[in-house]
């Protein structure tokens, strides 16, 4: 498909980048938009309050270009809670103060529709004409903006957002501070000015040559009809996903077409599941009928116009979490995903790999990975769209990267983790591992949210809000550092390593000399502090593995070797290593991202077998980390080595919170 522009637009065509674009929906309710509702209730003229109501169908129009076209579509409400808590009395009192005969009803009072613009009343809720897909995101917001108070700016970061056309109601009022919000975050946005009106026809216009005028100081503004002459020029494939693609965006499409149903994939699964070598994968296998009473009745499964995002798509978690009770995993089902079974993993808890016998994808010679290895072969063996894991150390990377997935650490805090067993739960992060770096963030982005109540959550405050590149990492660059020591790592890995880097460069990255070694020292101190955690929390020895009752006794050892006063002294120590690390981030000289091998070198079977310990510690020479320090990785497969061409995982890591720009640039990797 030829890049999509918005040619008419002024001050200049307004550029619509594949995968970057979204339509965003300004509060289309019924408060706003119907008789009855706050709006009209305020307002003193019926005639003027007609012209407000006129957008409703030029808007469904922009809306079913834009679905048609394979734009994202976000709608805002505007409203409140029951009680009133976030809406500061200025909003709810001053109209009234200023002229009580007109606004007799205010904010939180009963109207025709409800409780006006209060969460939950029929008024809050958008009208018909323009009703949300199941698979399109609401954002419920308390302000005259998106962004105030909202994660709007994580919601679209997460989806790699950059370019927005704003449409909805009303233009003075919440499309023009949600305009001028994004314009101080970095997106380019253009207002579609036959699909917004508002109340004062005189501040309207004004508002109208404000978001285009001095050349474009604030953006851009165009007709819908653009964007409608687009969608009825432009074809979109119908694709099928072939039975071994069973990737999200794969599925989706297929589904889209009508030629594939969520049966027959789910029927594929489970053939592949009687394998011999399935057996390594699974703890559980649900009953499959069982698995798919998460799709809608048998005669609604032909139609996905109007399915939630994940209808139909198969996943595995791993027995960590628990299925019954977690709210990750019950989203996912209530989302329409298929949960096929939980997937093994180490039994201590302390290992960056499983056993000696249980092996890689590509080479019953090495080993598989460790703690989430049941999560990592599963992805490799096509038993699922996506698994959810837990890592700790590395426990998810290290296997994704010797069976040649993909796996997404999120920021600690940022998906719910409750109900999830943990054995360090202050650094525990969800690990999401896809066969693309696309499957992976569209999980994040989708399940992403708050949640209060877990004492790991990270609330949106806590996340750090950046201007975006509206150019994207490619065009407009990113700069990058590597670690100092690469002692460890062989000379294959080595090799491998230096392609990736070649790689960053040639798809918009500047390599940033800079002195890491405040990663080299963290990693010396964290490991005892780590295996304290893991002992305090009940990691266990596995008795039927003597490499794992090594393992397991190397973790007792190191954990008895700290003192109470040792611990806090230590903990202090990576605080002010945390720190130095985080300062080499900012500023003009700063870098977005560290570029490391996920692990140093692919250990034979035996090796493992022989000396435990040493392999075990060595593997988390760049994972270990991460977590500790709040950052946020991805490992992709990026490249071959020796003769069996087993696969090279290379990692991206970011600070807390910087997972959009992260992925951002990991897609350049795809």
């Amino acid at each position: 498909m030829a890049p999509l522009t918005l040619a008419p637009a002024q001050p200049m065509a307004f550029a619509m980048p594949e995968g970057r674009t979204a339509l965003v929906v300004i509060d289309m309710q019924k408060d706003f938009l119907l008789k009855g509702g706050y709006g009209f209730l305020q307002c003193p003229s019926e005639k003027v309050f007609e012209k407000v109501s006129s957008v409703i169908e030029p808007t469904a129009k922009a809306i079913a270009a834009a679905r048609k076209l394979g734009l994202h579509v976000i709608h805002t409400r505007e409203g409140h809670v029951e009680d009133l808590s976030d809406c500061p009395p200025t909003k709810r009192m001053r109209q009234q103060m200023t002229n009580p005969e007109r606004h007799k009803l205010v904010i939180g009072t009963d109207g025709p529709m409800g409780r006006l613009l209060v969460r939950g009343s029929d008024g809050h809720d958008i009208v018909d004409d323009v009703k949300p897909l199941k698979d399109e995101p609401v954002l419920d917001k308390p302000g005259k903006g998106s962004f105030y108070n909202t994660d709007f700016h994580q919601m679209l970061v997460s989806r790699g957002i950059t370019h927005i056309m704003l449409a909805g109601v009303t233009t003075e009022c919440c499309v023009a501070t949600t305009f001028r919000e994004a314009n101080d975050h970095g997106f380019e946005t253009c207002v579609l000015t036959d699909c917004t009106s508002g109340f004062d026809n005189q501040i309207v216009d004004a508002s109208m040559k404000h978001f285009c005028a001095f050349d474009g100081l604030l953006g851009y503004t165009c007709s819908s009809q653009p964007l409608l002459d687009l969608a009825a020029t432009v074809t979109v494939p119908q694709s099928v996903a072939a039975e071994y693609d069973i990737s999200i965006a794969s599925l989706r499409a297929a589904y889209r077409s009508g030629k594939l149903a969520p049966t027959k994939v789910v029927d594929y699964i489970y053939e592949q599941i009687l394998k011999p070598d399935a057996a390594a994968v699974f703890k559980t296998v649900i009953d499959k009928a069982e698995a798919l009473k998460t799709l809608p009745e048998a005669g609604v499964e032909a139609s996905f116009a109007d399915m939630p995002y994940f209808y139909g798509i198969p996943f595995t978690v791993s027995e960590s979490f628990d299925i019954e009770n977690s709210s990750l995993v019950k989203a996912l089902l209530k989302a329409g995903a298929i949960l096929i079974g939980t997937t093994k993993i180490e039994a201590s808890g302390a290992g960056l790999f499983a056993t000696a016998e249980v092996t890689s994808e590509y080479s019953s010679e090495y080993v598989a990975g460790g703690y989430s290895y049941g999560s990592a072969l599963a992805i490799a063996k096509g038993l699922g769209s996506f698994s959810l894991a837990l890592d700790t150390d590395g426990s998810a990377r290290v296997p994704v990267a010797f069976n040649g997935v993909v796996g997404y650490n999120v920021t600690k805090g940022l998906l719910p983790s409750d109900h999830v067993a943990k054995f360090c739960p202050s650094i525990d992060s969800i690990s999401i591992i896809a066969t693309t770096v696309h499957d992976a963030r569209v999980v994040f982005a989708e399940m992403r949210h708050q949640d209060l109540a877990n004492p790991y959550s990270a609330p949106d405050r806590y996340i750090p809000i950046k201007s975006i590149d509206f150019r994207g990492p490619k065009e407009g660059g990113f700069r990058f550092a590597v670690p100092d020591d690469l002692s460890l790592v062989s000379e294959e890995y080595k090799t491998a390593f230096s392609a990736f880097v070649e790689k960053a460069k040639s798809v918009g990255g500047t390599l940033v000399p800079m002195d890491l070694s405040s990663l080299a020292k963290a990693t010396n101190v964290v490991g005892p502090i780590i295996d304290t955690e893991r002992v305090a929390f009940g990691a266990k020895s596995s008795g039927d593995s003597e490499v794992l009752g090594k393992i397991y006794d190397a973790t007792v050892s190191s954990a008895s070797s700290l003192s109470a006063v040792k611990v806090m002294q230590e903990m202090a120590a990576l605080r002010a290593l945390k720190t130095e690390l985080y300062l080499k981030f900012e500023g003009a000289a700063g870098v977005d991202v560290l570029l490391m091998p996920t692990v140093p070198y692919q250990p034979l079977a035996s090796s493992v077998a022989s000396d435990p310990v040493r392999v075990n510690s060595e593997l988390g020479t760049f994972t270990k980390v991460t977590n500790v320090f709040e950052m946020c990785a991805v490992s992709v497969k990026a490249g071959e080595t020796g003769p069996l061409k087993l696969p090279f995982g290379g990692m991206i890591v970011a600070p807390m919170g910087m997972d959009g720009r992260m992925l951002d640039i990991a897609e350049l990797f795809a």
